[in-house]
């Protein structure tokens, strides 16, 4: 296996990342919104959604299955609803977009709802309903794609790893739930490639539809709680894809198609917490709620009950000051494809 050793500077990284996107193509403001998502990810551990995701970025660029220069549009607006035709921009800049038309049409009715059509990968979707809460709303954002996970009772894929994430803001902290509806993201097992490790059983299965720790032998994930987590995908897609005559599953499983399209939908919403009562003495009750879990007798060998999002915060701060740890895996993949568009990587990387 292995040893991460590689760090680099958040600012460092996010203008490596600018850069290398830029060159690619991506006009500069896309592209420092793009790196932007892909660098929070990093900082708060989510390495499977960071600049690991680069070198496909790029392949897809290659063959136009990421657009660098979309013709984004708002299509249509009725009450609280927006749909965004994203033309497969970068799904992290479409989804930024997509949030900020839900806060938008939040602050003109109390709720919105943006589906975004068309677009592609959008990394860590925790980072854009966040956006909403630090806006003093919640924010509920779910992308859906093609399958890539086994639905339960069934050894191939069927459905998506869709995501889920929530958001609510309280007095001195948000609580952010970022969850994928498998046992765990692809970005996962690709991270276990990097760093040469094997991976736990239960996280998904071979070819043949066996469980599998090699994470060169995935063919498909295994679902969050069997059923639970396969249900959950289902109805993604359906207010996903379907709501917006998008359809990603059927499409993929009637033409035989491998699923490994990168056209993606998306839906941000943004409820504005002053319509439903008093947003104060609601983000008041979120710190009561917080501390009252938190005080909970502790399991043993747990140090301190975490509530969501806080593990992330506390490593984006230890990262923050010391700089982001990249696996040898993944840093060299990313210097090759930098090297690719002619991009020199940053001067001051230790080891």
């Amino acid at each position: 296996m292995s040893e991460i050793s590689i760090r680099v500077s958040a600012t460092e990284l996010r203008d490596f990342a600018t850069a290398i996107l830029q060159a690619a193509g991506v006009e500069r403001a896309l592209a420092e919104e793009w790196a932007k998502v892909l660098v929070w990810a990093n900082l708060r551990g989510h390495d499977s959604h960071g600049v690991l995701r680069i070198p496909r970025y790029l392949d897809l660029l290659r063959r136009n299955a990421i657009n660098p220069k979309p013709n984004m549009r708002i299509e249509r607006r009725a009450g609280a609803i927006v749909v965004l035709e994203a033309d497969r921009a970068p799904g992290a800049v479409a989804m930024s977009r997509a949030i900020q038309e839900a806060i938008a049409c939040a602050r003109r009715v109390h709720v919105g709802w943006c589906a975004a059509r068309n677009i592609t990968h959008a990394g860590a979707i925790g980072y854009f309903a966040r956006q909403a809460a630090e806006a003093g709303m919640a924010g509920i954002v779910m992308t859906a794609s093609g399958p890539m996970m086994a639905y339960h009772g069934a050894r191939v894929s069927g459905v998506s790893t869709n995501p889920l994430a929530i958001a609510v803001p309280g007095k001195t902290r948000s609580f952010l739930l970022d969850m994928s509806t498998s046992n765990v993201a692809m970005g996962k097992v690709l991270d276990a490639r990097d760093k040469g490790a094997a991976i736990p059983a239960g996280w998904g299965l071979d070819a043949a539809g066996w469980d599998t720790t090699d994470p060169d032998k995935i063919a498909t994930l295994l679902p969050l709680g069997g059923p639970k987590g396969s249900g959950l995908s289902l109805m993604i897609e359906c207010l996903a894809s379907l709501a917006v005559g998008n359809p990603l599953i059927v499409q993929a499983l009637t033409n035989n198609n491998s699923g490994d399209s990168p056209v993606l939908n998306g839906v941000a919403i943004a409820v504005d917490l002053s319509a439903l009562g008093d947003a104060d003495a609601f983000m008041n009750e979120v710190e009561q709620l917080g501390a009252a879990i938190q005080e909970l007798p502790r399991a043993k060998g747990v140090e301190k009950i975490l509530l969501p999002g806080e593990r992330g915060d506390g490593i984006h701060h230890e990262r923050e000051a010391a700089g982001i740890p990249i696996p040898k895996g993944t840093w060299s993949r990313l210097l090759a494809a930098a090297a690719s568009v002619g991009v020199k990587p940053p001067g001051q990387v230790s080891e």
